[in-house]
């Protein structure tokens, strides 16, 4: 399949990147250091928004008139999309509630909305608008830090992994349920002990990597297995599902999948051309219409797909 392939940002040796995202306007990029690139389709240029900060970029989100990131647990900040970058007011995340004097556990973010996890609260916010709503979920109610800790949350619900008696149990939580225990729990999913990723697609699935080469799509409403993601020879280090109909996935040897969710079958293949994975960065990986961005030893890089042949591959 032919694709483009442009190298956008380079990475530090010591400060990998540790968040990316793409929207139809451009494409963010932040690392555990705290700097965050961005960089607009219209203009073609990138730009240096932050360059130092207590706390690594833990989560991004980009639309036509700013970009924001979050900044570890301390909250999120934001910038205007167009020269010369005007800062946006940040928001920290201890004065979402006055009355808490709680650290944060666990930061979870897909798109604009973030997940905030207290120990014995959890709050949603927007990055856009600073809307937030309070949730009854509590990571307190489900055990031990030590032992219960998120896997992730697609806007509206949340997955949780329980170890508090070795084999994991999944809890899938609606965060829109009034009673705060409303949950699907799963102990026996397929290969669970050996998942090393797992996101939640559409409305009632998980998917995960198990097996190092393999992806899993399980039905958590039904509690039945759907369809196994088979075509990787190598071991899968990064995966996106935010999108509605496709699942993206990164192999350690630079083979990027694209996989139609409903049915399994792959969509289309390739290798980015000198992306390696050598030095051990954990990689992301984000997918938004006919463009891929993905993080490799060497920064991150830029994948355009020809559209006239993704449309030969639908007919």
């Amino acid at each position: 399949m032919p694709v483009r392939a442009k190298f956008l940002f380079a990475a530090d040796l010591g400060d990998p990147i540790s968040s990316i995202c793409l929207s139809d306007v451009g494409c963010m990029a932040g690392t555990m250091l705290g700097k965050v690139w961005l960089y607009s389709f219209d203009t073609k240029l990138h730009q240096e928004l932050a360059a130092f900060s207590d706390e690594g970029i833990r989560g991004l989100y980009l639309d036509k008139d700013a970009g924001y990131a979050t900044v570890g647990g301390e909250g999120f900040r934001g910038w205007k999309r167009t020269a010369p970058h005007d800062t946006i007011s940040p928001v920290n995340f201890r004065t979402l509630d006055k009355k808490t004097t709680q650290n944060v556990k666990h930061i979870l973010q897909r798109k604009e909305w973030i997940c905030v996890l207290f120990p014995t609260m959890s709050v949603i916010v927007s990055t856009v608008s600073q809307e937030q709503f309070q949730c009854n979920f509590k990571l307190f109610d489900y055990g031990s830090s030590q032992e219960v800790a998120p896997c992730d949350f697609d806007g509206k619900s949340i997955v949780v992994v329980d170890r508090t008696f070795g084999s994991p149990v999944f809890r899938f939580v609606s965060l829109e349920q009034k009673d705060p225990r409303a949950q699907v729990d799963v102990d026996d999913l397929p290969q669970g002990n050996s998942m090393t990723l797992a996101k939640l697609w559409g409305n009632d699935c998980l998917a995960y990597v198990a097996g190092g080469c393999s992806v899993y799509m399980y039905d958590y409403q039904k509690q039945e297995p759907m369809h196994r993601l088979v075509g990787h020879m190598s071991e899968i280090i990064a995966m996106d599902a935010s999108d509605p109909n496709v699942i993206a996935t990164l192999s350690k040897d630079a083979q990027v999948f694209l996989w139609n969710g409903a049915t399994g079958q792959p969509l289309h293949s390739f290798v980015v051309p000198k992306a390696s994975f050598f030095m051990g960065f954990p990689a992301v990986l984000a997918f938004n219409g006919q463009r891929l961005v993905l993080s490799a030893d060497e920064g991150v890089f830029l994948i355009e797909l020809d559209p006239e042949d993704d449309e030969k591959g639908k007919a």
